[in-house]
């Protein structure tokens, strides 16, 4: 568990103190055309130090530094600007280790392990080699970086191939495949800029520089300008698949702390709910439809009379908080999320003592209050200290809304503890997130926390945040745009992601067209990481109702089947967070995930794998009623409504009535699932497990208390489920970890023919 937050440290090459390395904003950028004269970065010396090898060239220096990781870490740039760089994302410890060197008549060549980099010696440019093959090249006689006037920025040009580019984070522009695309890098409500790319040609690319930067591929090639920063500074990982990839880049900028278990299901929201009767009366309704809810969000002006930053609730509408909380506990077996924001508002205590300690970003917006400075550690502090009533009552999650921040043109003329906003201003949700997440580690060490946040950074996923995708519009047109958005974020690393369900701000309840797009939204919300409804419904002044029975009763009982649907999958969702915790994996993944030689998916924007074994095919489009699917090659595929089996490598036109989403489930998959979906917190409840034919499976089922680190210590229960296609044999193996296990019926379904066994954690083998 991580539980302090990471401030830029220097870089392990050397003592020296972080220093200010920049300069001023670049107003341009410079042609092609110019980066090709006089830019050539011709080899002069190199040498091997502090775990390091450093090249002079007549341009400046190149430094190369194995990480623990399997990448290599590069800069260039002065050598006095190399050694005082720092980093908001990477641990300098994770830095270092041993390598080789040989020299030729053309080159330098680095190795370490399966992995290396290859400097030509005529021109400086690297060639980044996995195996025997060079999978990523610097575009030879470019510059890493140029003068422009008397401002320094960051540069640096690489040449591609044939190959697919995924990631940047979240962002609406409908580009999945990034080649032939330009970007803006930076953050605002609805967009997620995160600097990291990977590719199934074996390469992933972290550009560590949290200032304004433009992402640019073209038949020029693929390049990254940043605004501010002498150094150019980036990372290059390996592996044979994406999964492998986004595992490596987690090794480097941190792992993925396991989310509470109750927050993989149901998230009831809206903007907003007033009193505590209004919450209550939402958990009841839900109670009597029979419909397990994980958690009902507070959302903000939950302070009244107190302004923004006093951190406190108005007794007039929230007379007994803790009452309330105890209610939805024990009552109505769900958790409650309150919504908490990076500023104070001008007259309340907590602002006057921020501002007159000057730890406020004066002049910078969020609501109605200003926001506080999270590169300073002082102001860090104080902001916690100002926050920590709030812990006295027994909430669940949190909220951290306006993290970009919220206005963000008013953030970028105010200065940092670390400079001018506009050379940090990436990483602001980073700092401010990190914040929450370490002190509210250090209160409640042994509990899981659950954060739900805005905006993302590089390496945010080590704090255990959930991102949803801002105020978005509420037609079929953002709603396929938010796929997509989706997939690049998940591929850019955070695995844990969302929308507001139906869209943010808009949708008349009592609209025909509306209520379909809320209930399409709502049947591709269940198969997102997090999966929360949320909204500003029409008119939009803060009282229309976003509760399921809102919409009608057909879309009423949609949507409860879907949240059963959920519920039921949950033994198959958990165990994909252990994955994502303990082996890097990606829940909701772009086809390239597992199909990356099937050349029909590699910018396929439509559908997506959850899982290993669950293709998702939501509809996107207003009156539709089927839908046509592309089922990826080299595999059998069953309809999961009918059991009809397809072959893969084929389009066919699906089915998709309101009340039901084209889902389909790949030849060789085990999925457990739950009997009954109101037993989802019982450690005895009952399982099924359904075997999907046609080729061997494996799958490993999980389980833990869901709510504390004890899986850090082998609290947990593990067990490896294989099916044997040619004799027809479930094998479950002996249970692995510490959790104590009670004994668990279990009923394997294949197609209908059905065993039930009770598993007591020692291997069972069942013929079908």
């Amino acid at each position: 568990m991580l539980a302090q937050i990471t401030a830029p440290t220097s870089s392990a090459l050397d003592s020296v103190a972080l220093g200010d390395a920049f300069h001023g904003v670049v107003t341009r950028y410079v042609s092609d055309q110019e980066m090709g004269q006089g830019t050539q970065q011709k080899v002069m010396s190199w040498h091997q130090s502090n775990g390091a090898l450093w090249v002079n060239t007549t341009g400046g220096t190149i430094c190369l530094q194995p990480a623990r990781n399997g990448s290599l870490h590069v800069m260039y740039g002065e050598h006095k600007a190399i050694v005082q760089k720092g980093s908001y994302a990477v641990d300098q410890a994770s830095l270092g280790g041993e390598f080789t060197v040989e020299e030729s008549d053309q080159k330098i060549s680095l190795r370490i392990g399966n992995y290396g980099a290859e400097i030509s010696k005529n021109d400086g440019s690297i060639a980044y080699i996995s195996g025997n093959s060079t999978v990523l090249t610097e575009w030879p006689g470019r510059a890493r970086m140029s003068l422009v006037g008397d401002s320094v920025h960051a540069y640096c040009k690489f040449r591609l191939g044939e190959e697919a580019v995924y990631g940047l984070g979240e962002y609406r522009d409908l580009h999945l495949n990034l080649r032939d695309t330009e970007r803006e890098l930076v953050q605002f409500n609805t967009q997620s800029a995160v600097p990291v790319v990977i590719s199934p040609a074996g390469w992933g690319l972290f550009w560590d520089n949290p200032s304004r930067t433009i992402y640019k591929d073209d038949n020029q090639g693929m390049s990254f300008a940043s605004d501010w920063g002498k150094v150019v500074d980036y990372y290059v990982f390996f592996g044979n698949t994406l999964d492998e990839l986004v595992a490596s880049y987690r090794r480097l900028t941190g792992s993925v702390p396991m989310l509470p278990y109750w927050a993989l299901g149901y998230h009831q929201s809206r903007n907003r709910y007033h009193t505590d009767r209004q919450v209550l009366d939402v958990a009841a309704r839900m109670k009597s439809m029979n419909l397990p809810m994980g958690t009902i969000f507070i959302d903000y002006h939950h302070w009244g009379q107190y302004g923004t930053g006093s951190f406190r609730f108005d007794e007039r509408f929230w007379p007994n908080p803790q009452q309330m909380l105890d209610s939805l506990h024990r009552q109505y077996n769900t958790h409650a999320v309150i919504t908490v924001w990076p500023c104070f508002k001008p007259g309340i205590q907590n602002y006057d003592d921020m501002h007159r300690a000057g730890y406020l970003l004066e002049g910078a917006k969020a609501i109605d209050g200003i926001i506080y400075d999270p590169f300073n550690p002082e102001a860090r502090e104080l902001y916690w200290q100002k926050f920590k009533p709030m812990l006295q009552y027994d909430i669940d999650g949190w909220f951290l809304d306006g993290p970009e921040p919220d206005h963000t043109i008013s953030f970028l003329g105010t200065t940092t503890h670390d400079g001018p906003a506009q050379k940090v201003r990436n990483a602001y949700p980073l700092m401010h997130i990190g914040n929450f997440y370490s002190h509210m580690m250090q209160a409640r060490p042994n509990r899981r926390g659950y954060i739900l946040t805005r905006c993302a950074w590089a390496s945010q996923q080590r704090y255990g945040s959930a991102v949803w995708s801002g105020d978005i519009p509420t037609t079929f047109d953002e709603l396929r745009t938010q796929v997509v958005a989706g997939l690049s974020f998940t591929a850019a690393g955070l695995p844990y992601w969302t929308t507001d369900i139906g869209g943010y701000a808009g949708g008349d309840t009592e609209s025909e067209e509306y209520r379909e797009v809320f209930a399409r939204w709502f049947q591709y919300g269940t198969f997102c990481p997090i999966f929360r409804a949320h909204g500003r419904r029409y008119p939009g002044n803060t009282e229309m109702g976003n509760e399921l029975w809102c919409y009608g009763e057909k879309v009423q009982n949609i949507c409860a089947d879907y949240i059963r649907l959920r519920y039921r999958l949950l033994p198959y969702i958990y165990a994909l967070s252990d994955m994502v915790s303990n082996e890097g994996y990606t829940p909701m993944r772009l086809l390239a995930f597992d199909f990356a030689t099937d050349k029909q998916v590699l910018d396929m924007k439509d559908e997506f794998m959850y899982g290993p074994s669950l293709l998702v095919c939501p509809i996107l489009e207003q009156g539709k009623r089927s839908r046509k699917v592309y089922l990826p090659a080299a595999t059998t595929w069953y309809d999961y409504h009918t059991g009809k089996a397809y072959k893969g490598g084929q389009t066919i036109e699906a089915d998709a009535p309101l009340e039901r989403m084209p889902l389909f489930v790949k030849a060789g998959s085990i999925i457990p699932t739950y009997h009954d979906v109101q037993m989802v917190y019982e450690p005895k409840a009952a399982l099924t497990i359904d075997i999907y034919p046609g080729a061997d499976a494996t799958f490993r089922l999980y389980d833990d208390d869901g709510e504390t680190f004890g899986y850090e210590n082998d609290e947990y229960l593990r067990a490896n489920l294989h099916w044997c296609d040619a004799t027809r044999t479930l094998t479950i193996s002996a249970a692995q970890g510490k959790m104590k296990l009670p004994k668990r019926q279990i009923t394997i379904n294949l197609q209908g023919k059905t065993k039930t066994v009770v598993y007591k954690g020692k291997e069972l083998k069942v013929k079908l």
